[in-house]
């Protein structure tokens, strides 16, 4: 067969002499036999304890299954949701989230489908979730407008005077009156000296050029004197004044307060009555998953207020905030999604304290949001044995990771989004937004992880691009690198339930705007979401068992999210060697991290390490940083060394506090400082610290999940490029891989241990993840070591053998674990044998091929018609074709749906004798499967795979037939005629047959 141009190749001999080949900050593994290296035969499969069986990583549990969110809108149709349950559940989902439309929801119509969804739901073992209302946030009657449970905020007014003028009459309205004239209440009265004349604020939401600066001194609390709305009020002589008036009013949000606890028991109870009814509460204790809080779009014209805010905040914060209300404003910070960096704020003081009043101010709002809204709403979903599942916090001025810690700790489900996190396709670290949102979803895996948790669901798919246009690789390229961040279950976004005469092609819930609004009679990639469901139970089973552990914390203090806050930190030259990177918050430092034996959660998280990036610390976390350094946990400051409190009022005494601290922390062998945070893996590596997973200089995410028997490391490549590099992980034992497509988990027959570590060449694609495994229990048996995999093929484990596939011809030279050095010589068949028919028929990129003929199955507003390209057709004809895009094909062009591409091989006699045969697809725009005559070969959502189709194969005429399944988004352009976008369909190639022959390195015996 001429399957390439290669010529024969005498390999270079594969010699383990010496040490492994040292990597950065890893102690090199041994040399020559290792302890083991007597033990007869090879390594065979065995279950970490504590881990997953291979059948159970095979065959996924349900609940590791991912989830379908299911837009349900008016009108509804019981057959119809019935029906699409049943292909929801057989296209290998374990969980439904159905989301409410307004129309479609709070009816009795609504009510009794949800009861007959949750008794099928039952009978099928999957579980349903839905959405907590038909808003977001939530939002029920009881709670909007006008019901004293609505949201609300503070707006101010002021007066300005000068020294020893008089006011006299009405306090001033809000600068806002006369666009916002709602009812509003008369929070508070106050005065203070200017300093320094900012521009007044005049437009609610565009910060000033400048803050006023104001006289700490002289802040002044007149509510007091406030009668009937009336203040008569001289200011003092000297220097300018501002009068301040502060009303409260419900916001432009209309949502039920989050800071309220009476406004959330208020909705639960609405929703009790109008969403699930008294009928369905047992059905969902036996079908039920969980009740949905989505996106927190919080919306406030300015500051967020609650009625008991002035209490809580003096019993919290340790003194009367009324004085302070001028301080806390900054424009456009409440309102979704907030600033990227904080602007300017109204005001500022003198002596530069402002900034602990409004952290003490956000520390406030997320203290009321964590009790009175998320622990609120878990006590509730609790009654039906549900859990509440929040995306909580982010893109607010929130703290995050606070917020998903307590929410975990209620026992309550966490769920972070793509559209959120900024994420874009293609998947690119040339993106800038690419660090942002990785930042973005390891803030809240922190969380989560921190208090032992694995469960992190993500809203996937969903983007503000053309509609139609997400083929199921793109779906797959974004959940490896959410795993990468500690992400763990994917929610797909989403399945629009269809309503008879729905214009073509169905029903959907945002149109063009938002990608992707799913059905199974028109969209043509759905079968194949069986292949893909299979691959992401398979990772979430694997992320979801053992303990998260993560190399290095960095210390986070913002109310902003990392989107907002532009990625706080670049931990590019850390992932360079391996490290892991999660963030920490103030309190869970000061108050959960235990710190232990070298690590901050030790039972959970374990960071080995924390990095401190900041000029403010609270006084709290400083010492909890101190302690940490005691037990020797690894401290590294970037920078300029805190010197301040985060708390205003610890004064003067907290400042001090801070620095003596980090003085003292800094004289501890565990800490060092750096001048910026490229310095940060140096630093590491001086004090001794290598990572769980390293990598040597090869950017690498990873995660780590440790159970009793070993770990297990999902390695995920961010870049376009494959990177050939030889990891080193913390645990010595025998290591394993896991096939995430085809369930499959392989010993592996190339690796090194030495010094507490296991090393093993692999090679990584662009933007491809790959599980192993570690059995610290297990004896090593024999195997082949070395640094470098071979070239010209790969080793494996074949019935008790190590067998070395080669797919190119020449002799190599295997050091085994014994000691003992095997030369390999393989053969491959001839790659210059022609095959049949003449050449000129054939495009020279596809030489192993006959002419390939395509027919193509559209999907058209009137059922699709057969169009058919046919084979044979003259060089200058068939040169236009050449598996082109099918927008370059005239017949084609415009045009979605199923196409069958058809071409034969002609194999010689005799060929079984030459070894086996790997199939290659190229490249494919859509998902592919393939049979080989006549028999299915297997599923393809994603290019460079390698397919072994000899076991069907025979000598003489072959036929290899690739089904690909395209987008809608070139029809949907095409006839509605609302878009003229469209992107590239087919296969494209090359498409390859590659011969192999193994050869045996070791007999086992």
């Amino acid at each position: 067969m001429r399957l390439s141009a290669t010529p024969r190749k005498h390999f270079v001999s594969l010699v383990a002499v010496g040490v492994l080949a040292a990597l950065t900050m890893v102690p090199a593994a041994a040399a020559g036999p290792e302890p083991d290296a007597s033990i007869a035969g090879t390594d065979s499969l065995q279950t970490l304890a504590g881990g997953l069986s291979p059948t159970q990583f095979a065959h996924p549990d349900n609940h590791f299954k991912p989830a379908m969110r299911w837009w349900w809108q008016k009108p509804l149709d019981d057959t119809e949701a019935l029906r699409e349950l049943q292909v929801i559940a057989d296209a290998g989902f374990g969980e439904i989230e159905i989301a409410f439309s307004a129309g479609a929801w709070a009816t009795d119509e609504q009510r009794t489908i949800l009861g007959h969804v949750l008794d099928k739901a039952a009978q099928l073992g999957i579980k349903i979730s839905m959405t907590m209302g038909a808003a977001w946030p939530v939002q029920t009657p009881s709670t909007g407008a006008g019901s004293g449970f609505a949201s609300q905020e503070l707006q101010y007014g002021r007066v300005h005077l000068t020294g020893g003028q008089s006011f006299s009459g009405p306090v001033t309205p809000p600068i806002d009156a006369a666009q916002l004239p709602q009812a509003r209440k008369l929070v508070a009265v106050t005065a203070a000296r200017v300093v320094d004349a900012g521009p007044d604020v005049t437009t609610p939401g565009q910060p000033p050029a400048k803050s006023t600066v104001l006289d700490p001194a002289s802040l002044t609390d007149l509510t007091a004197q406030v009668k009937d709305g009336n203040l008569t009020w001289r200011a003092p002589d000297g220097g300018n004044w501002d009068l301040f008036a502060f009303w409260s009013r419900e916001n432009k949000g209309n949502y039920t307060n989050p800071f309220d606890a009476d406004a959330s028991r208020k909705a639960a109870q609405d929703l009790d009555q109008i969403q699930i009814g008294q009928d369905n509460a047992p059905k969902l204790r036996k079908a039920g998953a969980d009740l949905f809080e989505d996106s927190l779009e919080l919306h406030g014209t300015s500051i967020f207020w609650t009625p008991k805010m002035e209490s809580e905040f003096r019993g919290r914060r340790g003194y009367d905030m009324a004085k302070y209300l001028p301080l806390m404003f900054v424009q456009g910070e409440s309102d979704f999604p907030v600033p990227p960096k904080e602007p300017n704020a109204d005001f500022a003081l003198s002596d530069g304290s402002a900034g602990k009043i409004r952290h003490d101010y956000y520390e406030t709002l997320t203290d009321l949001y964590i009790g009175n809204h998320l622990q609120v709403f878990q006590d509730w979903a609790k009654q039906y044995g549900m859990q509440y599942k929040a995306q909580a916090a982010y893109l607010q001025d929130l703290e995050p990771i606070r917020s998903f810690r307590s929410l975990q700790s209620f026992g309550a489900r966490s769920e972070t989004e793509s559209l959120d996190a900024g994420e874009n396709l293609p998947i690119s670290t040339d993106d800038p937004a690419w660090r942002n949102s990785l930042a973005f979803q390891q803030t809240i895996a922190s969380s989560v992880h921190q208090t032992g948790g694995d469960l992190l669901s993500v809203e996937l798919g969903a983007f503000f691009k053309p509609a139609y246009s997400m083929n199921l690789d793109n779906y797959r390229d974004l959940m490896g690198k959410e795993w990468a961040a500690g992400v763990s279950q994917p929610f797909i976004h989403g399945f629009a339930l269809q309503t008879a005469g729905a214009a073509w092609p169905g029903t959907t819930r945002f149109g063009e705007t938002v990608t992707d609004s799913w059905n199974d009679k028109n969209f043509p990639q759905w079968s194949s979401w069986a292949a893909l469901n299979g691959y992401f139970a398979r990772g979430t089973s694997v992320l979801e068992t053992g303990t998260a552990k993560t190399d290095v914390a960095v210390y986070s203090d913002s109310f902003l999210s990392p989107r907002g806050n532009q990625s706080p930190f670049d931990a590019h030259r850390l992932e360079e060697q391996g490290f892991s990177v999660e963030y920490l918050d103030p309190q869970g430092l000061a108050r959960d991290s235990r710190p232990a034996n070298g690590e901050l959660f030790p039972r959970t998280s374990g960071y080995h390490a924390l990095v401190v990036d900041q000029r403010a610390i609270g006084h709290d976390a400083a010492a909890a940083i101190l302690r940490a350094a005691h037990a020797g946990v690894r401290i590294v400051f970037v920078g300029a060394l805190p010197d301040h409190d985060t708390t205003f009022a610890s004064g003067g005494r907290g400042d001090a506090d801070v620095k003596n601290s980090v003085a003292e922390t800094l004289k501890q062998p565990s800490a060092a400082r750096v001048a910026s945070q490229n310095d940060v893996a140096g630093a590491l590596k001086r004090l001794g610290l290598a990572p769980r997973m390293a990598s040597g200089g090869t950017q690498v995410l990873s995660q780590w999940r440790e159970v009793k028997g070993g770990a297990y490391a999902y390695l995920y490549n961010p870049s376009d490029h494959p990177v050939t590099f030889t990891p080193s992980f913390g645990v010595q034992g025998v290591p394993s891989e896991m096939n995430l497509w085809n369930g499959t988990v392989s010993p592996l027959a190339q690796y090194t241990t030495g010094n507490g570590r296991t090393a093993l060449p692999m090679t990584l694609q662009g933007r491809e993840g790959k599980v192993i495994a570690i059995d610290k229990d297990a004896r090593s048996a024999v195997h082949v070591v070395g640094s470098s995999a071979p070239e010209g093929g790969q080793l494996a484990i074949s019935g008790g053998k190590i067998v070395f596939r080669a797919t190119e011809s020449g002799t190599q030279a295997f050091q085994l674990s014994t000691g003992r050095t095997v030369d390999v010589t393989t053969e491959v068949p001839d790659s210059d044998r022609p095959l049949s028919g003449p050449p000129s028929s054939r495009p020279s990129v596809i030489e192993p091929w006959s002419p390939w003929s395509l027919s193509v199955k559209s999907v058209t507003p009137t059922g699709g018609a057969t169009v058919t390209v046919p084979s044979g057709l003259g060089d200058s004809q068939f040169q236009q074709f050449r598996l082109k895009d099918w927008r370059d094909i005239t017949d084609l062009s415009g045009e979605s749906g199923v196409g069958t591409y058809t071409a034969n091989t002609v194999l010689p006699d005799g060929w079984r004798n030459a070894g086996g045969v790997q199939l290659d697809l190229g490249h494919v725009d859509g998902t592919a499967d393939i049979s080989v005559n006549g028999q299915l070969v297997g599923n393809q959502i994603t290019d460079g795979r390698q397919w072994d189709i000899g076991r069907w194969l025979h000598p003489g005429t072959n036929t290899v037939q690739i089904t690909v399944r395209t987008t809608l988004r070139n029809a949907v352009s095409k006839y509605n005629k609302k878009s003229t976008a469209s992107q590239p369909y087919g296969l494209r190639g090359p498409v390859t047959l590659t011969p192999f022959r193994d050869a045996v390195v070791f007999g086992g015996r």
